[in-house]
């Protein structure tokens, strides 16, 4: 379903564009509904288009390798998700739920084509907007960094045991 133009006019990554260049990439661009709970796309799914929050709140989530839920970020009006999906053909890196009811407006890479064409500064605002979710996300990443454990305990020993494992060490060898 074609977006409302006066939706994409709200949206800071449309904000450049005039009243008919909104008119052109809203019947270009469509519109998602998403209820409450519902997955948009999981990781490793092909990634063909990108998002923007109209209405709602979106989580944009992966799952480590032990099976944990790391939450990446939360999306709400305005920003944009899935939009390494517009600079590569693999898959996606992340899943995406609505966390309440939402509305997206989807783009393909036409419809992108057709944003930057008509305003370059656009593919600017998109890049500051990837450039900040990598920031978060590497971030995020730093924080959950694991320590070697024996480095830990090896930093919390006091000097006697330090001495007694040392000596233990030294005498264990011929």
């Amino acid at each position: 379903m074609p977006a409302d133009a006066s939706l994409l006019t709200d949206l800071p990554l449309f904000s450049a564009l005039n009243t008919d260049e909104c008119a052109l990439l809203a019947e270009a661009v469509d519109t998602k509904t998403m209820a409450m709970g519902t997955v948009l796309f999981k990781a490793g799914d092909p990634g063909q288009a990108m998002y923007v929050v109209g209405k709602g709140r979106m989580e944009i989530f992966i799952t480590d390798l032990a099976g944990q839920k790391i939450i990446l970020t939360e999306c709400g009006p305005g920003e944009v998700f899935g939009e390494l999906a517009m600079l590569g053909t693999g898959p996606r890196t992340a899943s995406a739920v609505a966390l309440e009811d939402s509305e997206l407006l989807e783009l393909d890479r036409d419809d992108l084509l057709l944003l930057i064409s008509k305003k370059p500064e656009a593919a600017l605002h998109l890049l500051g907007a990837m450039g900040a979710m990598t920031r978060k996300a590497d971030l995020l990443l730093r924080a959950r960094v694991a320590r070697n454990p024996n480095e830990e305990i090896q930093e919390q020993l006091t000097f006697v045991q330090r001495l007694a494992d040392w000596i233990a060490a030294f005498s264990g060898t011929t």
